[in-house]
Order: C-alpha cells, then sequence, then structure tokens
C-alpha cells in the first residue's frame, strides 16, 4: 500500500478500496466491465446508528432503483461489528432488486467511526516512510490507540501548509474485503461521509472563512476551511443543537488560530428540505 500523495489539490477525494483504507486522495472512477451488471452500481453506508444500501443505474445521471436500510441491534459497538451486519443488509437487497454479483460497491463510512486530523505541516519533503509516520501517529493519538492500529490515508492540500489525514482502526480492512468476497462485489471508493459531502460541495464552499458541519443522530462532524483549505476538524459527540454547534464551531475556529468575522459562513449539511436556523445555510446531502 502507498497512501502518500504527493499532488497538491485543494480538496480531498475518495480512492479504491484496493488501495485498503478510507482516503482523502483522488482517483477517478472506473466504468462498469461489460455483462449484467452494466451501468449499475451500489453504494452502502455504515453508520454509528444504522446501514443503508443504495442500487443505482448509469453514471453521468444516476437513477436509485432500490435502496434498504436497517438500525443495528444490541451489541455493535465497532466498525468491523457494523460492516458484518451489513451482510444481512445486502442479502435483503438482492431479495428485492435481484443479483448483484460482480457490481462496483462504494462505501461511506459514517463520521463516528473515522479518524480525521488536520497535520500542519508539509510533508512533500519527506520521505513516503516517514510521512506515513507523522500522519499514523497524529491520528492514532486522535483514536488513543498505538499506531500499528490505524489505517491511513493522507493529502496535502494547496499551499502545502495543512495536511490532510484520514483514516480507520486496521480491523476494518478484513471485514469489508470479507464483506466484498461473500456478494462478489467489485470494491470501489471507500471513504468517510464529510470528506464525501465536503467534496460534492466543493463550489458552494468558497468563501474565505467556512464553518461546515454534518449532523447525524450520534453527533457533528464539524470542520473548518479558509480559502478551500480544510485547517481543522472535530467530531462532537452527541451534538446536534443548532445553537450549540454554532458555539463549537466558533471554538474551533479560535484554535486554528483564524478570528470570526462577517465574511465567516456557517454551512450545515442537511438532507433535502431542511432548513436550519440562522446563521446556518443549508447544503443539500447527496448520500
Amino acid at each position: 500500500m502507498s497512501p502518500q500523495s504527493n499532488n497538491t489539490r485543494p480538496a480531498a477525494k475518495a480512492v479504491p478500496a484496493s488501495a485498503a483504507a478510507a482516503a482523502p486522495v483522488e482517483a477517478p472512477a472506473k466504468r462498469p466491465r461489460t455483462g449484467s451488471g452494466l451501468g449499475r452500481r451500489l453504494r452502502v453506508r455504515v453508520g454509528a446508528e444504522g446501514a443503508r444500501a443504495d442500487l443505482f443505474s448509469g453514471w453521468r445521471k444516476p437513477r436509485l432503483i432500490a435502496t434498504h436500510q436497517i438500525e443495528y441491534g444490541a451489541g455493535i459497538a465497532t466498525l468491523p461489528e457494523a460492516i458484518e451486519a451489513a451482510d444481512g443488509l445486502l442479502a435483503t437487497l438482492t431479495t428485492m432488486a435481484g443479483p448483484i454479483k460482480g457490481l462496483r460497491c462504494d462505501v461511506l463510512i459514517g463520521d463516528a467511526w473515522m479518524l480525521y486530523d488536520v497535520v500542519r505541516a508539509d510533508l512533500r519533503s519527506l520521505s513516503p516512510r516517514a510521512a506515513d509516520d507523522v500522519v499514523r501517529s497524529a491520528l492514532a493519538d486522535v483514536a488513543g490507540v498505538p499506531p500499528s492500529d490505524v489505517v491511513i490515508r493522507w493529502q496535502t492540500q494547496a499551499g502545502g501548509q495543512c495536511t490532510l489525514a484520514c483514516g480507520v482502526p486496521a480491523a476494518v480492512l478484513p471485514s469489508l474485503q470479507s464483506l466484498m468476497r461473500s456478494h462478489r462485489l467489485r470494491a470501489g471508493e471507500i471513504v468517510g461521509e464529510f470528506v464525501h459531502e465536503y467534496n460534492a460541495n466543493r463550489d458552494r464552499l468558497l468563501s474565505r472563512c467556512a464553518v461546515i458541519s454534518l449532523v447525524r443522530e450520534t453527533g457533528t462532524q464539524l470542520g473548518v476551511a479558509a480559502n478551500g483549505v480544510l485547517t481543522a476538524m472535530s467530531f462532537e459527540l452527541g451534538v446536534r443543537a443548532p445553537e450549540e454547534l454554532e458555539t463549537r464551531g466558533r471554538s474551533l475556529l479560535r484554535g486554528a488560530g483564524i478570528a470570526t468575522d462577517d465574511e465567516t459562513r456557517f454551512f450545515a449539511l442537511l438532507p433535502k428540505g431542511w432548513t436550519p436556523p440562522s446563521p446556518w445555510v443549508a447544503l443539500p446531502m447527496t448520500a
């Protein structure tokens, strides 16, 4: 595995699951192979509260043709356990929509499971192994686990001074590989939900300073972006109220050394049709 990317881009992208990690690095999506699954693909969201599988038809203008979701029962306490629970989810979707063998399957991982950090250093001058060690140590500190227990991906952002780091527990990879094998799926992208939605809404986030929130039942992922560069991130467990999120967002700004002014914008990534109170501006989620 070669988790680092030396390409400077203003935003993080997802990578193929064959790279063995949730990732902020860009990789172009591949067209499906010819065969019975032509034009169809799967997307599985593995959240902290439940999981959902969506079956799409078409690539340029994908159309949702089947969906199924579950809420976890008692005993789901880790991401590998949540991924194992998705086995029954896909079995039910097969019953509903027909065979899924051979389809590409993208995986969105809920932010409550993800590890994010912004490393304030330009790692491009380091060797790949040294840069990996820096990022792995940073994410291990976030998780409170040994560095060897974390699988990482990272990308230097525009300007070179802020490196976006993403990671998951190492035990996640065998669980994902087992899920793909059992349903004979082709692994697509594995990406954290916040990164996925941030990329989808990049054109709407081009302000000098933005606080971005993605709210789920378990809590909220917050990020601060300055001129299109993510400079700070924080997961707020159990926090969902707009007023409290505004307070946490302003605190995250101060921690990043950014003063709040009239140009600061507050964006909330929400399901379509939801309207948050001021100062939050709703951005529609894509997943």
